[in-house]
């Protein structure tokens, strides 16, 4: 995780202003001396086109020009610092299936885009290219929503201790890390969220034959006492971290609220399950309902190769 600000692909929408997430992939790249790949697909609009002519050929080639030349010029609005750039203008494929194998023949390491409207089939299975982006993409995805951009931005950093899915540790260290990169400026900027439910509703009280009955766990304790390894490794002072009791769906939300964060970093350890594709998981819920920027963290890939094994 180290490594993920090295190659930062932008995916442009047509009709919608991108300057938010081209934005955000400018400061990080100032920040982390990136590179930067915009992508934008045209192929509803050109896939239909005959080009079996010089003439064809030619206005193809102006209209990608043309493009790229917008794209520059966003560019040049934003920022006077030469940056290292590739510009895609893509038609021949559909734009996820062109994105998914960018993806895997390039070394881009995060992917930035506007988070969109979703769409889903029958008001429940969640589709199209953030459905790709937050489920199946293994890199890091950074959704992008209008008018939370700030020089100094406040993080907040969701763990999640419970889980016992492989590679779970490494993704609330990779949640932590990315943090600790963000916030470069100040210790503060920094907040950590881990939620919990308390499920101590038991009529019955735990028994043991020698001590009696015994009192029933405490599930904060508990949970701050799983959070110290993260937070001793990561040198966060205590103030830092923020227990709720609740449902992510909910806390985090309230959270980001709460504590004006420009940012989310969240993990999904659930990419594949087939409970996730039919009612959708935390991930997909927290992208459209906190309000702010969500970056969505994956396994690395050896932890979901053992979790696919698992499942099967």
């Amino acid at each position: 995780m180290k490594q993920a600000f090295n190659h930062l692909l932008v995916i442009q929408q047509q009709g919608t202003d991108d300057s938010e997430a081209l934005r955000r992939a400018l400061q990080l790249a100032r920040q982390h001396n990136s590179r930067i790949t915009v992508f934008k697909s045209f192929y509803q609009q050109l896939q239909k086109r005959p080009y079996d002519n010089p003439q064809a050929d030619d206005d193809l080639a102006v209209f990608v020009r043309q493009q790229q030349q917008a794209i520059c010029a966003q560019i040049d609005a934003q920022t006077a610092q030469r940056i290292d750039l590739d510009l895609i203008i893509s038609w021949r494929e559909a734009e996820k299936p062109a994105i998914a194998r960018l993806l895997q023949h390039s070394d881009i390491s995060m992917v930035i885009t506007l988070q969109r409207k979703p769409q889903r089939l029958l008001g429940l299975l969640p589709l199209g290219l953030d459905h790709y982006l937050i489920s199946d993409c293994p890199l890091p995805v950074w959704l992008v929503k209008p008018a939370t951009a700030a020089q100094e931005m406040t993080i907040l950093a969701c763990l999640d201790v419970d889980s016992e899915l492989p590679g779970n540790n490494l993704i609330n260290t990779a949640i932590l890390e990315l943090g600790q990169q963000l916030a470069t400026t100040a210790a503060d900027q920094l907040h950590v969220i881990n939620c919990y439910c308390n499920d101590n509703y038991s009529m019955s009280l735990p028994y043991d034959e020698r001590q009696g009955f015994l009192p029933l766990p405490d599930i904060a304790a508990q949970h701050q006492q799983k959070l110290q390894p993260y937070l001793c490794q990561h040198r966060l002072p205590a103030h830092c971290l923020h227990l709720s009791e609740g449902l992510p769906d909910d806390e985090i939300p309230r959270a980001a609220t709460s504590l004006h964060s420009q940012l989310a970093i969240i993990g999904n350890n659930h990419m594949h399950s087939i409970g996730s594709a039919i009612l959708g998981d935390t991930a997909h819920y927290l992208t459209e309902h906190t309000p702010c920027d969500v970056l969505v963290v994956k396994p690395s890939p050896l932890a979901d190769t053992v979790q696919r094994a698992q499942l099967l």
